[in-house]
């Protein structure tokens, strides 16, 4: 993948914006993809950047997503393996972040698998989403799209779609990677990769 051009960068971040953005994805490869791409556009912006990696203990490795990590300003957060609770995540609110990224929301939803702590998980991402608007500010969290089975147009109070503000679908078709979405600021309401 070639790196963005300033351009690009700007078409693709302006209408994420504001937002608790959820990137639907259908593979791993398409996921690895993307995140780069927000790594390299975050890092032509100067953006300060944050990463959920809550893949890190089970398949993502961030070397893979940084092709040159000096080039990123940020840091990787990792949530621990036993004993997680939703209220460590709350230094994301706290700190001094213009893009978040939650690498991937399917973990850290079922992470927070029981009652309490997935009433919390709601809790945080509508904050997520106040402290985006309210700072204009980044928060993109890739999720796969499995989640919602065979009704894909379904939202329960369970479902992840109900827990961001905009719902990118991403299309992989040969080399090209689509993302769908409902803005104005993308041709067609498509960015293509």
């Amino acid at each position: 993948m070639s790196v963005p051009t300033e351009e690009q960068v700007g078409r693709f971040l302006a209408p994420l914006r504001g937002n608790l953005t959820i990137l639907f994805l259908r593979e791993v490869q398409a996921k690895l993809r993307l995140t780069r791409f927000m790594l390299q556009c975050a890092g032509l912006q100067s953006l300060t950047t944050a990463v959920l990696d809550t893949d890190a203990f089970y398949c993502t490795n961030m070397d893979k997503l940084v092709d040159e990590p000096r080039s990123i300003k940020g840091e990787v957060l990792l949530p621990p393996v036993t004993g997680f609770e939703v209220r460590s995540l709350l230094v994301t609110l706290s700190s001094k972040i213009d893009l978040l990224i939650i690498d991937d929301l399917n973990t850290l939803y079922s992470l927070a698998s029981d009652t309490a702590k997935s009433q919390q998980l709601t809790i945080l991402m509508k904050l997520l989403s106040h402290n985006a608007r309210m700072n204009r500010t980044w928060v993109v969290a890739t999720a796969y799209k499995t989640e919602l089975g065979r009704n894909q147009g379904a939202t329960s109070r369970r479902s992840l779609a109900v827990l961001g503000d905009l719902l990118v679908e991403t299309e992989v078709d040969g080399g090209s990677m689509k993302l769908n979405a409902n803005l104005r600021d993308w041709a067609n309401g498509q960015f293509v990769l």
